[in-house]
């Protein structure tokens, strides 16, 4: 696995898993919700089988398998991984990073980001994808190039590196200085070239207490840097408020787990009680979450006769609405900032506040991740694993499809390179609030 094309097939299945990281649109299979919650979900039915479908297949893989487990020259003492590395290449040849398997320890780590917790450093990561090849000047090429041999354009050869998105606010990471962008070339004495997201975070987590260190690659600076953080157990925050300027509320929104809507009410009631006349509602760099907690939270901002949040489209082409469930809590003008790392439930929050006119969206163009998902449980409930599979894709209430797209914001503003987010040189949120005060002069008018 040494040449370009080896090592892009071998990166490809684990992209942009995350603790975060842009998986969005989950769903529990209807069989078995009692045991996988709904996570990350438009609500889909189960798509009906082929009554044609085939069990050859199934049938060679157990000639297979027995064969293997009577014949190979030592004793097999791990069929389960035999049959999860079966199932993990099945799906690598439907070539969508999104559709996955998760033995039992990806899945305890999936439920317990999920609810918000989790024992690590607090950092969200990324896979960053970059060309392998090189112009002469060791540059990497903005456009297809040729093959001086053959000729062929070579646009498909890439490589994937784990990234920070994001530390998180009084995390352990955060506190040694660990930066959004930066590159984990190394966990402890583990390079992570070839690792996935889920590897990487796999090698970071580890008990409360005890040390990992990281080797940084960061922009700007020559040598890589060796961070050492010591470990603690993770509540990840889903919301925090402020007030700015005496009437103006400010709400960031760091992802949509189980805590994400009672947090979000909290917040607006306390800010309502303050007397704000506008909202700063920050999504930047929020990889989503929980559909179904997406969908409350929008209707706390929009107005009653808004109804319809997202669509999603499955196999059988049939729209199916997600509709606002909860009464709106705030009325007044909003500016909406998103980046490049807001993704998936952020990006329905997005879409369905500017396709109803009810907020101004400044920042930069967001991820673009409109597919659903839906988590399917596998095995005993003592041994449950589980797959997340691509089930249908979602659109914003226009039928906007902005899969690998994003959300184009009304006001393009780039964060500046020397600013970090919510400082005083945050230049995103300065601009948010200048337009914010002219839409909050309109309607006092």
């Amino acid at each position: 696995m040494n040449n370009p094309q080896s090592r892009f097939l071998s990166t490809t299945i684990g992209i942009l898993l995350i603790m975060a990281a842009f998986i969005i649109g989950y769903q529990a299979g209807p069989s078995h919700s009692s045991v996988v919650p709904p996570v990350w979900a438009s609500m889909l039915p189960s798509a009906r089988v082929d009554d044609t479908i085939s069990l050859k297949p199934i049938q060679l893989f157990q000639e297979a398998f027995t064969a293997v487990q009577a014949k190979y020259v030592d004793p097999i003492t791990n069929p389960d991984e035999l049959t999860y590395s079966a199932i993990r290449g099945m799906l690598q040849q439907i070539h969508d990073p999104y559709t996955r398997f998760m033995d039992p320890k990806e899945l305890k780590d999936f439920n317990n980001e999920t609810e918000g917790h989790f024992a690590g450093i607090g950092a969200t990561l990324k896979m960053t994808e970059l060309p392998v090849v090189k112009t002469d000047k060791g540059e990497t090429p903005k456009e297809a190039i040729t093959c001086p041999v053959c000729g062929t354009k070579i646009t498909d050869l890439k490589a994937f590196r784990v990234t920070v998105v994001e530390p998180l606010p009084g995390s352990p990471a955060k506190e040694a200085g660990v930066q959004p962008g930066d590159y984990i070339m190394k966990v402890d004495q583990s390079p992570t070239d070839g690792m996935t997201v889920s590897d990487a975070a796999d090698k970071i987590r580890g008990p409360e207490g005890t040390k990992v260190t990281l080797t940084i690659q960061r922009t700007g600076v020559e040598k890589p840097l060796a961070i050492t953080i010591t470990r603690a157990n993770i509540e990840v925050p889903a919301v925090e408020k402020k007030i700015l300027d005496g009437n103006i509320g400010y709400l960031r929104l760091y992802s949509f787990n189980e805590k994400t809507v009672p947090e979000t009410r909290n917040a607006l009631k306390e800010l309502n009680s303050a007397h704000i006349l506008g909202l700063v509602l920050d999504l930047r760099s929020n990889p989503g979450g929980l559909l179904t907690e997406c969908v409350k939270v929008a209707s706390m901002f929009l107005p009653e006769d808004n109804k319809v949040i997202v669509f999603t489209k499955g196999r059988d082409r049939q729209r199916r609405d997600e509709i606002r469930v909860d009464r709106q809590l705030f009325d007044r003008p909003m500016v909406v900032l998103v980046n490049k790392g807001s993704a998936s439930a952020s990006e329905i929050l997005t879409g369905a506040l500017k396709d109803y006119n009810r907020a101004k969206i400044m920042g930069e163009t967001t991820f673009g991740k409109a597919l659903v998902q839906t988590v399917i449980p596998l095995g005993d409930p003592d041994n449950q694993c589980a797959m997340p599979v691509t089930t249908a894709r979602y659109y914003t209430p226009s039928g906007y499809d902005l899969n690998k797209k994003g959300i184009t914001p009304d006001i393009i503003v780039e964060l500046a390179k020397d600013a970090k987010e919510l400082n005083e040189k945050d230049n995103q949120a300065l601009e948010a609030i200048k337009v914010l005060k002219v839409e909050m002069e309109k309607a006092g008018k």
